[in-house]
């Protein structure tokens, strides 16, 4: 069987788990109610959750230059804004997740760079990502399930990516020597001695800052669904907000759902359950958070790609590049 067949196959397969989820949850569920509780939500608390999301890439951005400015990578805070929100318009319109590759390639393209310092700078941008949502998964996790039965097992997966996306950031050799070692390219080698080096000098220097934006970044992204709670009989407290948007967010990185479908609404339900919030309730919030911040995503990004980003690269070209 073609390779490229299975790899299709595969891809689909994974990906129809959340929908298989979505199925499950929505089957069961008053649809008359979830459509009436959506509707009261005011279009002007939308519009607020797109200032915070907006807020929440600046801030990104301004990590992503700090940490480009450790590697010695000349970008502007405004260029690298720009990219931000194109990468997260690509991220939602391609099944592949694109965006995290367009950064990659942007770098490279616009500051002459190699691709090892391109790819060096992007993942280390990512790792604070899942650092903190790891961390905050744990915190609400401990609290939410204080006064009833956790699953020893979750905590624990939690805490192990945790560790090792704290192990990267702090012993980078744990990336790079491994790297080093499997290749032959004395050149390739070189550079990534290099960066190896620029990443050690600066990781405790950067640690701070890098934490500190990371986790108000994050904590702004999980003000929307608890803005949107305030709208429904009772709100929920901001630490069952915050559980809900960290756990969700890390099964997004799994290549087991598109966009977040069946995963963001069953972590919202589960957690949700717990403090006597019916599915209507959690699924309602869920899908108010999934419009803010995806087809947000796709409207601020948008307007970037097609007036700017566009004119300068094709999606075609960098997949041909990646």
């Amino acid at each position: 069987m073609n390779k490229q067949l299975i790899r299709k196959i595969l891809f689909f397969t994974l990906h129809s788990i959340g929908f298989i989820f979505l199925y499950i949850i929505l089957k069961d569920m008053e649809l008359k109610k979830l459509f009436r509780l959506m509707l009261e939500f005011p279009l002007w608390k939308i519009m607020i959750g797109l200032i915070l999301l907006l807020m929440v890439y600046i801030i990104k951005t301004f990590r992503w230059f700090l940490i480009n400015k450790v590697f010695g990578i000349k970008s502007g805070l405004y260029n690298l804004f720009l990219f931000f929100l194109a990468s997260g318009f690509l991220s939602v319109i391609t099944p592949g997740r694109l965006g995290e590759f367009v950064k990659i390639f942007f770098l490279k393209k616009k500051y002459n760079i190699s691709v090892q310092m391109a790819t060096s700078s992007v993942l280390l941008d990512r790792i604070w990502d899942v650092l903190i949502l790891s961390l905050m998964g744990c915190i609400s996790l401990i609290v939410i399930f204080s006064r009833f039965q956790l699953e020893t097992w979750s905590l624990i997966l939690i805490i192990m990516i945790f560790l090792i996306s704290m192990i990267i950031i702090i012993f980078p050799g744990s990336i790079f020597l491994p790297v080093i070692y499997v290749t032959k390219n004395k050149s390739f080698n070189a550079e990534m001695e290099v960066l190896y080096e620029l990443w050690g000098k600066n990781r405790f220097r950067l640690f701070i800052p890098g934490f500190f934006l990371s986790l108000v970044s994050f904590l702004l992204l999980a003000l929307i669904p608890l803005m949107f709670s305030v709208e429904l009989e009772s709100p929920v407290s901001y630490i069952t907000g915050i559980g809900a948007v960290s756990i969700s967010n890390i099964l997004s990185i799994l290549p087991i759902s598109i966009a977040g479908f069946g995963t963001r609404e069953l972590v919202f339900l589960k957690i949700w359950e717990l403090e006597g919030y019916q599915a209507e309730l959690a699924v309602s919030v869920s899908t108010a958070y999934f419009i803010v911040t995806y087809l947000g995503s796709l409207l601020l990004g948008g307007i970037v790609y097609i007036f700017w980003f566009r004119r300068l690269y094709s999606i075609k070209e960098i997949k041909e590049t990646n």
